[in-house]
């Protein structure tokens, strides 16, 4: 994806989050260097080498739905795996290590938007790396935050990484309406301007829910089940995905039409008795 900023006034938002750069089932650049300069690559994990392709795919599909028209760019946290639990299941020791392949899977979207931000993840897997991967990539202030406000069309988006889960697929929407809910009505009881746009992540589930006046985006995830993972959700199946939120040719203050680009893996080898 080339670099192509221009000076026009972005209505498009590209969303990602969730990459998990340095897990063994997380997304990975086909090569990359330790501080010590060995190489590191996928190899023969068919998971990562999937989700690489997908990723370029993306890009692909994110220039070909923008076209010459300037974006912005939320990486919406974790994007990196990081050291935590005393897992085994990272491909290299250090955190920094992970933030530079965030950094070289993100780039050529940084490169290509007019304003990237970044946004905090979680604790364990990113400590405080965020505002490293900032200044890698040029970002706003270049420094990560917990939220973002961001102003787009005249529409007031808010960006923060987290949200609750739950077991139940059929009610993953449920709590998509529940916060959307509570941050306007926390906002205006404070006497603060509500959103009307809210990106969250965190899930590894990806969904859009709107009432009319307001929005809620999650972005899917870039990683597979860990070990953790098939113990408390063993039942889901990861679809990563790129949301694109498109204000072009709508009213000012307008709600945007999101774009969700998803990714479903092929599905796993039956063993024939």
């Amino acid at each position: 994806m080339a670099a192509r900023k221009r000076t026009a006034r972005p209505e498009l938002l590209v969303v990602v989050s969730d990459l998990h750069c340095g897990s063994s089932v997380g997304l990975m650049p086909p090569d990359s260097e330790n501080l010590a300069g060995n190489t590191i690559n996928f190899g023969r994990n068919h998971h990562q080498a999937w989700l690489w392709q997908c990723w370029q795919d993306a890009q692909a599909q994110v220039a070909k739905l923008a076209g010459n028209d300037p974006l912005c760019l939320v990486v919406n946290g974790d994007a990196t795996e990081g050291i935590h639990h005393r897992s085994p299941e990272v491909v290299a020791s250090l955190i920094e290590q992970h933030c530079q392949m965030a950094a070289t899977a993100l780039r050529p979207w940084a490169d290509r938007a007019v304003k990237t931000y970044i946004t905090r993840g979680t604790e364990c897997h990113t400590h405080n790396i965020e505002s490293y991967l900032a200044n890698l990539l040029k970002a706003e202030t270049g420094e990560a935050r917990d939220k973002w406000l961001i102003e787009i069309n005249g529409c007031l988006v808010d960006a923060a990484h987290h949200i609750g889960a739950t077991s139940r697929t059929n009610l993953e929407a449920s709590l998509l309406s529940i916060v959307l809910g509570n941050a306007r009505l926390n906002a205006i009881r404070a006497g603060h301007p509500p959103a009307q746009v809210f990106l969250r992540a965190h899930r590894h589930c990806g969904g859009v829910y709107s009432d009319g006046s307001g929005m809620m985006c999650v972005t899917g995830g870039w990683q597979f089940l860990t070990r953790h993972g098939h113990k408390g959700v063993g039942d889901a199946i990861p679809r990563p995905a790129v949301l694109v939120l498109d204000w072009r040719g709508k009213a000012l203050g307008s709600l945007p039409t999101p774009h969700h680009i998803y990714f479903n893996p092929p599905a796993p080898e039956v063993a024939k008795a």
